[in-house]
């Protein structure tokens, strides 16, 4: 995660932690999240997988249940069975190629200051995410909000188009 604080912007940023998730925790889909503090909604600014892409720029309100219980929380929240969880089954879930098995949904927050959102589905062993994962998730969360609490967040549509080294992660 050190390397992180050497990126130029909070895109790149999105891009580390996004290759750097879908290393540590592989897994079918994966979503980076910004918060637009102006409309109070979560902002699929990266995303990989079956699908996925098609998620970009979609919002989600603050108030979204899933959300709302991790940003409450202040640490992941893991579905073990996604199956049998509407939150799973709406929103930007709805538009992936891929149904939803198991979820984990993690803040990235600073003292209370929501700045988005890290969400994994479908763990690539076949198995559902354990509360480890969530761990992981949540301490990859702190050390992404550090770094965009320094450097903003970016919403311009024109720059939340998927560049092209995502789509080699989807191994």
């Amino acid at each position: 995660m050190h390397d992180l604080n050497f990126l130029r912007d909070p895109l790149e940023g999105a891009d580390f932690v996004l290759a750097l998730v879908m290393d540590k925790l592989p897994s079918t889909v994966a979503f980076v999240h910004f918060y637009d503090i102006n409309t109070r909604e979560f902002v699929v600014v990266r995303a990989v997988g079956p699908g996925a892409t098609k998620a970009i720029q979609t919002r989600t309100s603050e108030k979204d249940s899933l959300v709302a219980e991790a940003m409450h929380k202040r640490r992941a929240v893991v579905i073990v069975d996604a199956s049998a969880d509407e939150r799973a089954q709406r929103g930007r879930w709805a538009m992936i190629d891929n149904t939803c098995r198991s979820l984990v949904c993690a803040p990235v927050e600073q003292g209370g200051r929501f700045l988005g959102l890290l969400e994994l589905s479908n763990p690539r062993d076949g198995g559902p995410f354990k509360e480890g994962d969530g761990h992981a998730l949540t301490y990859i969360g702190e050390q992404f909000a550090e770094f965009l609490a320094a450097r903003g967040i970016v919403l311009h549509p024109d720059r939340l188009t998927p560049p092209t080294g995502i789509v080699a992660l989807k191994k």
